[in-house]
């Protein structure tokens, strides 16, 4: 007997990247918000609930990121590209779980930076996950979008909202009192550029996996 069922299981790879180009900069943004209400006094709940936060959005970045690279086609250049967003998404989750351990290692905001100087003075630790690894997220992520532009998958205005909202985010994050608001405007612009491409990867993705499932059900013996 014919099935008429159709299995769309596989379609969760696209379900996921569309979702990483929405819910990444809105979870980060979430984090920040988080920390400028108090977590940046830490160890604290704040400090928690924002580094957790940032957690997740690391990972739905490494998500959005994938979705960019199915964007960009599968080239050399948008691999490579692929490759050192990842490296940059992991590790700045590992910065975040580090960033967790000492604010729980420490009593008031003194003693993490005691907790900090152990943590730095392990050779390569600040260098990898506190200085080059989360500059190869952004640097991946702008890659893929241009890579994406070239391919004439994603328009040029796009890129430079991109651009803009990285360059924002890596200023705002050097500044004091009311200009560090520019970093969260910065992670707003990068939501703007990304999340439209949410439906493109989406559509493109379950369109793929329902005829993936057609065939197989046609192909089954009566």
């Amino acid at each position: 007997m014919r099935s008429n069922t159709v299995d769309t299981r596989s379609s969760w790879p696209a379900r996921l990247p569309a979702a990483g180009l929405v819910a990444a900069p809105l979870v980060w943004l979430a984090g920040w918000v988080v920390m400028r209400l108090g977590g940046s006094a830490g160890p604290n709940i704040g400090w928690d609930v924002a580094h957790a936060l940032w957690i997740v959005s690391f990972v739905l970045f490494g998500a959005a990121a994938y979705g960019l690279y199915r964007m960009a086609g599968s080239s050399s250049t948008g691999r490579v590209a692929l490759a050192v967003a990842f490296t940059g998404a992991a590790t700045l989750v590992v910065q975040m779980v580090i960033d967790l351990a000492v604010g729980w290692r420490a009593a008031d905001k003194a003693a993490m930076s005691d907790r900090y100087d152990e943590v730095f003075a392990v050779p390569g630790v600040e260098l990898v996950f506190f200085m080059i690894g989360p500059m190869l997220l952004f640097a991946g992520l702008l890659a893929l979008v241009v890579v994406a532009a070239a391919r004439h998958t994603v328009p040029v205005w796009r890129v430079l909202l991109v651009v803009t909202g990285i360059g924002l985010m890596a200023a705002g994050r050097q500044a004091d009192g009311v200009l560090r608001l520019v970093e969260g405007l910065g992670a707003v612009l990068l939501w703007l550029a990304l999340a439209p491409l949410a439906g493109r990867v989406g559509a493109a993705g379950v369109g793929q996996a329902s005829w993936s499932g057609r065939r197989r059900t046609s192909s089954t013996a009566p």
